[in-house]
């Protein structure tokens, strides 16, 4: 069914906004079937040309939200839904022409689907987790699989701004690894589905605060942490002192941290 949409509205990716369709309807299954659907809110991200929504549909939540920029892919939904191609009489069914970054939803209690391209991975993450009040109960999003990779801590076995990021927020999980070939145009590298569900485990260190000292610090990532630190206009004495009850070594970096370190040193710097 995938390819027959495209072939019928002779859809062609746009590549100014990272377009790359997935067109498996296993993959598409699967993805659908990794949080219960039915009966509960749902926020597709960038839903393309709405194969993953018909699935959506069929499962019946309590209300599905659609963001969509690209204009020409709103006109190809409204054709269908016209034809009756997807029935949506039985959902709160609502169509948002805007930019992602700019949805703030009307509700508490939701789930984000997203099929997101590189350059926006990011910002579409600290969007739903940092910037929104009612942050969703979980997201199931498509990506890169170097990008999901470094989320999960798996490039170099090191801490990244990124993964440190979403650690803090979520706890996440690797689902469905997806091969290039499942989508047109094939992207040049593979694909993974990753499960972000929220957490509240940090909530009492301050994100601002965080995100700077963590930023800052991956700005000269092979400096000492401890040279960084002091050149942020921390005591130095505070700093080792710290250290020295923590065992840390002097020579350790920032990138040998993980989220609970890092959250820790965050609360006693400040």
């Amino acid at each position: 069914m995938s390819l027959e949409i495209i072939q019928k509205y002779k859809i062609l990716a746009k590549k100014s906004l990272g377009q790359n369709f997935l067109v498996n309807s296993e993959i598409i299954d699967e993805t659908v079937n990794i949080i219960p659907v039915a009966w509960n809110n749902i926020i597709e991200v960038w839903p393309g040309y709405w194969a993953l929504t018909e699935k959506l549909l069929e499962q019946k939540p309590a209300s599905l939200h659609l963001v969509e920029l690209d204009r020409d892919m709103i006109e190809i939904l409204e054709d269908r839904l016209h034809l009756w191609e997807l029935k949506s009489w039985d959902v709160d069914f609502k169509i948002h022409n805007q930019d992602v970054l700019d949805f703030i939803p009307q509700f508490w209690g939701y789930s984000v689907i997203a099929n997101i391209p590189y350059y926006i991975t990011s910002p579409i993450l600290r969007h739903f987790l940092y910037d929104l009040e009612n942050k969703p109960e979980n997201m199931i999003i498509l990506m890169q699989k170097d990008v999901g990779d470094k989320i999960l801590g798996k490039w170099k076995n090191k801490s990244s701004v990124l993964s440190l990021m979403i650690e803090k927020k979520c706890s996440v999980s690797e689902e469905i690894f997806v091969a290039k070939e499942n989508f047109i145009p094939a992207p040049k590298i593979e694909s993974s589905v990753l499960l972000f569900e929220t957490h509240e485990k940090y909530k009492n260190i301050d994100d601002e605060k965080f995100l700077d000292i963590i930023k800052k610090w991956f700005l000269a990532p092979r400096k000492k942490l401890i040279k960084n630190l002091v050149s942020w206009w921390f005591d130095r004495s505070k700093i080792e002192e710290y250290f020295c009850q923590q065992w840390y070594d002097e020579n350790l970096r920032g990138e040998d941290l993980n989220i609970f370190q890092w959250c820790e040193l965050v609360k006693n710097l400040y």
